[in-house]
């Protein structure tokens, strides 16, 4: 999904949207599907999952009581439409898990207000349990971008899980600490400080928004993410997306900018992880991922050739061969085997 670089741009940018209404006598943003599709709020036909205090876009492949393998999408804000090639594991006898997070994708709109660092930690064991049918039922996060920082982050704090994450593919995460990303982000961006002041002012901004000022900034926001290219995208094949979670993206990257820090327990989770980068991809570098790797005992980084950060989508093939290669080495055997 967009990265971190591109989540930050877009975060910025997307307070633009809040009050533009110039085109609104060739297409009304008051209704719900013209300028970015509609939510589950909008649009009953969806999939959707129900957890406390929202309703998330989600659905799963294959048999609920396979092994279930827990797909975290970029951003933060983006979708995981462009992770759907990973559905392919479901004919492996895997039960594969997508969702959009808590005010991303296609799931419910909130006010800024209501996400919290805690709250968004507890959405995904919310999620995990609403689609564990088998007591104990083993599970492997595969993570891009933000989402293997999300995963991580859920591993610090909760280790395996009583033996239930039995593993990680982490693709491309930006920072596991503040200061890593104050780092990752001054490398990007150069002097201009994102997460200081000038990104609160205009987060400021949206905190509060009617269900068409979301989708104005939700527009803003992907319009802007199309201008990142040190990640070296294929143009060729541009990745999918339903629609960028404006609010959200600004309201985490205000909280995360108060200091975090995922590493305090990741060295008492022993189980393998695999780091999978492209060779392409300027940013997530090999030093940079090397770096990140480190604060796991067990961790092991393999490069994708020819490919840039959004791996998955372009070069699904590839990227599934080392898949399929770790999970028979972890000895996650799917239910089909």
């Amino acid at each position: 999904m967009y990265s971190f670089k591109r989540s930050y741009l877009a975060g910025l940018t997307a307070v633009l949207a809040v009050g533009i209404t110039a085109c609104a006598d060739l297409l009304d943003p008051e209704d719900p599907g013209n300028l970015v599709p509609a939510t589950v709020e909008e649009d009953a036909t969806l999939p959707r999952i129900r957890i406390p205090g929202t309703i998330l876009h989600s659905e799963a492949f294959g048999d609920p009581t396979d092994p279930m393998i827990m797909v975290l999408h970029g951003g933060p804000g983006a979708d995981y439409r462009g992770l759907l090639p990973l559905q392919a594991l479901a004919a492996d006898g895997y039960y594969v898990v997508f969702w959009d997070q808590r005010g991303t994708g296609l799931s419910q709109r909130h006010d800024a207000s209501v996400y919290t660092m805690d709250g968004y930690l507890e959405d995904l064991r919310l999620v995990l349990e609403h689609y564990t049918t088998v007591p104990g039922q083993p599970v492997v996060f595969i993570g891009h971008s933000w989402g293997a920082m999300y995963a991580t982050w859920f591993i610090n704090e909760y280790g395996d899980y009583g033996g239930r994450i039995r593993g990680a593919i982490l693709s491309e995460p930006g920072a596991f600490t503040k200061e890593q990303l104050d780092h990752f982000v001054e490398g990007l961006f150069g002097s201009i400080r994102f997460l200081g002041e000038e990104a609160n002012d205009a987060i400021w901004l949206y905190r509060f928004l009617s269900p068409a000022e979301h989708a104005r900034a939700d527009y803003m926001a992907m319009v802007s993410s199309h201008a990142i290219t040190s990640e070296h995208n294929d143009p060729s094949k541009p990745l999918p997306t339903w629609r960028a979670g404006a609010v959200v993206n600004g309201k985490l990257l205000d909280l995360v900018d108060e200091g975090f820090d995922w590493t305090t327990h990741l060295q008492a989770y022993t189980r393998p992880v695999l780091f999978l980068r492209g060779d392409l991809n300027t940013v997530a570098t090999l030093s940079h991922q090397q770096e990140l790797a480190s604060s796991y005992p067990d961790a092991t980084i393999e490069t994708i050739s020819g490919v840039g950060h959004e791996m998955i989508w372009e070069r699904p093939a590839d990227y599934l061969i080392h898949t399929r290669a770790y999970l028979q080495r972890i000895g996650f055997v799917g239910g089909a085997s």
